[in-house]
């Protein structure tokens, strides 16, 4: 991890999934019947999804105090390899459909349908890092407006037409982008577009944020 000190940032995203947290219990108290999550539905562990520089660098931070060595860091270390893998190979897939010409919004709905075991997700269906998983994590379940459409949990009880509370992601990304630009812009790299990077988890685990990540280490030896 790079010397530069970032913990006023990290305190902030903790607290913006504290707000987050909230607003997912105002969520289920409204609607019980409709939200049906519970302990060890893996559901949610197998969509595909993607997080900001932040949020990578926050989990990377403490995958890393968790797991400094040992046989959980491998289990864990193993499991993010072989996601990453199936997540370039998706990527690679969408990418070849967009070249063949298929329509942006049918390539966005093939993706959503796709499954990869998060390489958080132990044996026992729970993740292994509950506690600082990431903001999509913490917001499955509800309803989210996501480009203007209502997209719910394939397991919940949501009816097609029915109103309910919306998230809207795309206010919590604005936040998440944010944040992601305050660290880029400490560091002082040349790598500007890592503030709107977004990576899959497994990627965040296995990175290392340091000089050569942010574009520094020519700059030192100049």
């Amino acid at each position: 991890m790079i010397d530069a000190d970032f913990s006023d940032i990290f305190e902030q995203y903790e607290a913006l999934c504290a707000e987050v947290d909230a607003v997912f219990a105002k969520v289920k108290a409204a609607c019980p019947a409709e939200v049906r999550c519970e302990v060890a539905c893996s559901d949610c562990c197998h969509a595909p999804f993607d997080v900001t520089l932040v949020e990578a660098m926050y989990l990377n931070r403490r995958f890393n105090h968790l797991h400094p060595k040992g046989d959980s860091r491998y289990v864990l270390t193993e499991a993010a390899n072989r996601s990453d893998r199936e997540h370039y190979r998706l990527k690679h897939k969408a990418w070849k459909a967009h070249k063949a010409g298929i329509a942006d919004e049918k390539i966005v709905e093939d993706f959503a349908r796709e499954r990869i075991r998060c390489a958080l997700l132990a044996d026992d269906e729970r993740c292994a890092m509950y506690d600082v998983r990431p903001i999509t994590c913490r917001l499955y379940g509800a309803p989210l407006n996501i480009g203007g459409q209502m997209r719910v949990c394939g397991k919940s009880g949501f009816s097609a037409g029915g109103k309910y509370p919306a998230v809207n992601i795309a206010k919590l990304q604005e936040r998440l982008f944010e944040l992601s630009s305050r660290i880029v812009e400490r560091v002082g790299g040349k790598y500007d577009y890592l503030a709107e990077m977004l990576v899959p988890v497994s990627m965040a685990m296995l990175s290392t944020y340091d000089d050569e990540f942010f574009g520094l280490k020519e700059t030192k030896e100049d």
